[in-house]
């Protein structure tokens, strides 16, 4: 520490102070004389630290008297003035100061808080050496300066402002901003500078400014503030002034019978664009950004709703869309592709279609589209053109794609006003479209929707079929072409519904296969042939082979080889006897499951067979891939043959290329002895069809195989 005087205390005067040097004692009898009854509260500290002078209202600060503080180390008291000044010492002990500010806030007896201001400053003698401190304070209990010092000068306060992340501002009650930090400033592009003492308004674009006046000059009247607490989304406005969304929240604070008010301010402009973001996907396709489906139906069933057609006026057309086989191109070239093909699809429906035309992604592969149209005549032409447009070569990421769409239509009339009406019909249109082959147009019947209304019968009688039954199987005999005999049986379903009466398996089997029920239906055919094969056997009327045909789901389903061999593990010496056709397109759908399946059956002795060979694919690269061991022309082929010159080509080709590759062939729909003739000069080997019989009952057929035996015995 620093050296004192060694002076007599009675040196000076007793009042002043005790060990005070002579020039001390001069200034602080002038400092009494002068200060004494001024507003300034007078300390003076030796460069010991002692306090040497204190007059009455620096005492008071500290609930002590002038005399209590005389020799006293002021800094070691607990105090807030005292560590304030304490700090104020520290700050110009290295002597590179001459001054420094003091501010401190201190509560009196009275429970009152008030804010201490003003300097310390360093007191040397003519040499320059330190004699001690002069401290000149003033104390103020106004509130604004209270607020000011709590908000602003306060360090702890200050850094905790500045620490937050969002911008926070102080006012009054008139809207003055008192006190800013420093994300705040950054927030609206200002300096602290240029906002304080500035009005909350120069923050605000000028509608919510004229507002906020308002709200303010309110509050003065009434003090019934209507934000306090509550957030609320609104604008703000930078220094550059641009306007961007804030969340703001207020809270008051008060300070004796003054009141302030905390702003707190978020930048909710990412926010806002991530909800609006997920407010578009919530309505768009992320992949083609057409409608989702919910949010169509919204747009469609207002406009409808709106705009009612009347007897011939124009109106709308819905528009259904498939792409036909789409996971073949996915499978081919890639999903990137696909993608590629669907974004390129949908921009050329928008250009061929209407105007504000709405357009929605259903499905995968399936689209919906509802155009103002002014007729059938322009309903279709449209139609037709987005076909011819949709159909035409797509360059889809680096490779070229073609599409096959089936469009499904249905026009608004006064019988379909609502969109529910319109999708029902453009629905029954695209599946009119797609039982035919798809990629064409087609637009809704009223005939459509009574076979709609009979397939639906039809799935909800066949779903009860069995177990009420009502089926049963008929065998049409296949002989051999060269001698007549019968050598061979296909067993074929049939149905006779108790109202319905017979129902035709051209109606009925693609019901079966839609609905999924073929499967069912397909064990049933197995468990009850080989039931009836049983029976022959111990009969000895067994046709060599019996012929059960197979649905494409059950046969690439995986489990039908276990299956067999379940329902033949009571009768294994049946496995000769038994045979299996399957389409061309069920045998092609899946290469290497029909040929892994069709191996596990050859290698049980099941022979199986190509049915309609000629009305798919009819492909060699596939036919000499697949171990079946016959082939069954097509009847399409069969009926024009010996007049039609092309039929009789394609017969004699298809019977060349089977033999050729070891298979055996047999003709279906053998009407006459014409036909008949035919076939037996190009070496077909079977024949099948009316002109050797009909499909007939298990009875019927034992009878001819009897009655064949007993023939050539004689």
């Amino acid at each position: 520490m620093f050296e004192h005087s060694e002076k007599n205390p009675q040196d000076g005067d007793g009042a002043i102070g005790v060990g005070i040097p002579r020039d001390l004692a001069f200034l602080s009898s002038l400092a009494s004389s002068l200060l004494d009854h001024a507003d300034l509260a007078l300390v003076y500290l030796d460069r010991g630290g002692l306090c040497r002078h204190a007059d009455r209202r620096f005492a008071a600060l500290l609930d002590r008297t002038p005399q209590s503080l005389i020799g006293t180390p002021l800094c070691g008291l607990d105090h807030p003035v005292a560590r304030a000044l304490a700090g104020a010492l520290a700050s110009l002990a290295s002597g590179a100061l001459r001054s420094v500010p003091l501010d401190c806030e201190t509560t009196g007896c009275d429970g009152q808080r008030s804010i201490l201001s003003g300097s310390v400053l360093t007191h040397t003698d003519a040499s320059g050496a330190l004699l001690g401190w002069l401290g000149l304070l003033i104390e103020t209990g106004d509130p604004d300066r209270i607020a000011d010092f709590v908000a602003r000068r306060d360090p702890f306060v200050a850094t905790l402002l500045n620490a937050a992340v969002d911008g926070i501002i102080v006012s009054d009650r008139t809207g003055v901003i008192r006190s800013i930090n420093r994300a705040c400033c950054t927030l609206f592009g200002y300096e602290e500078a240029e906002l304080l003492g500035q009005p909350m308004t120069v923050l605000m674009p000028p509608p919510f400014a004229r507002d906020h006046d308002k709200y303010v000059s309110n509050y003065v009247k009434t003090e019934r503030p209507k934000i306090i607490g509550i957030g609320r989304d609104t604008l703000g406005r930078r220094k550059d002034g641009a306007v961007f969304p804030i969340h703001l929240s207020v809270g008051e604070a008060r300070m004796g019978d003054r009141t302030t008010y905390v702003g707190i301010i978020r930048d909710i402009s990412d926010r806002l664009a991530a909800e609006q973001r997920a407010s578009y996907l919530a309505r768009h396709d992320p992949l083609t950004g057409v409608l989702t489906r919910t949010a169509f139906l919204e747009e469609c069933e207002a406009l409808l709703a709106n705009e009612p057609v009347e007897s011939g006026a124009a109106g709308f057309a819905l528009y259904t869309l498939d792409v036909d086989q789409f996971s073949d191109i996915n499978e081919a070239f890639g999903f990137h592709v696909g993608d590629a093909a669907l974004k390129a699809m949908v921009s050329r429906v928008m250009e061929v279609l209407p105007p504000n035309t709405y357009m929605c992604r259903i499905a995968a592969d399936e689209f919906a589209a509802l155009a103002r149209v002014s007729g059938m005549e322009h309903a279709q032409t449209l139609a037709d053109v987005l076909h011819d447009r949709l159909t035409a070569s797509i360059y889809a990421d680096r490779h070229w794609v073609r599409l096959r769409l089936s469009i499904g239509a249905a026009l608004q009339d006064t019988a379909a006003q609502t969109l529910e009406e319109l999708n029902a019909k453009a629905k029954l249109a695209l599946q009119a479209v797609q039982h035919d082959g798809g990629n064409a147009v087609c637009f809704y019947t009223p005939a459509m929707a009574a076979a709609a209304t009979r397939r639906m019968m039809l799935t909800m009688h066949l779903n009860h079929a069995i177990e009420r039954n009502e089926m049963h199987l008929v065998y049409q005999p296949i002989v051999d072409g060269k001698t007549g005999r019968v050598v061979s049986a296909e067993a074929l379903l049939r149905w006779t519904h108790d109202t319905l009466g017979p129902v035709s398996p051209a109606e009925f089997i693609p019901v079966a296969e839609e609905s999924g029920l073929i499967v069912p239906l397909t064990d049933w055919i197995l468990s009850t042939a080989i039931g009836q094969m049983m029976r022959w056997n111990a009969e000895d009327v067994l046709p060599d082979r019996v012929f059960l045909n197979i649905s494409g789901q059950q046969f690439l389903r995986g489990n039908l080889t276990a299956r067999l061999q379940e329902l033949l593990s009571g009768c294994p010496e049946l496995r000769p006897h038994l045979g299996l056709e399957i389409t061309e397109q069920a045998a092609v759908r899946d290469l290497k499951v029909a040929i892994k399946t069709l191996g596990e059956l050859s290698a049980l002795g099941i022979q199986t067979a190509i049915d309609d060979f000629g009305s798919g694919y009819s492909s060699l690269s596939y036919v000499q891939q697949l171990p079946v061991a016959k082939l069954k022309i097509d009847r399409a082929f069969v009926i024009d043959v010996p007049t039609n010159p092309k039929s009789n080509a394609l017969v004699r080709a298809a019977v060349g290329m089977a033999h050729g590759l070891g298979l055996t062939t047999v003709a279906e729909g053998v009407e006459t002895e014409e036909q008949r003739a035919f076939l037996v000069s190009v070496g077909c080997d079977l024949l099948q069809g009316y002109h050797f019989g009909r499909p007939m009952t298990p009875e019927a057929l034992a009878d001819m195989i009897r009655r064949q035996r007993t023939a050539a015995a004689d």
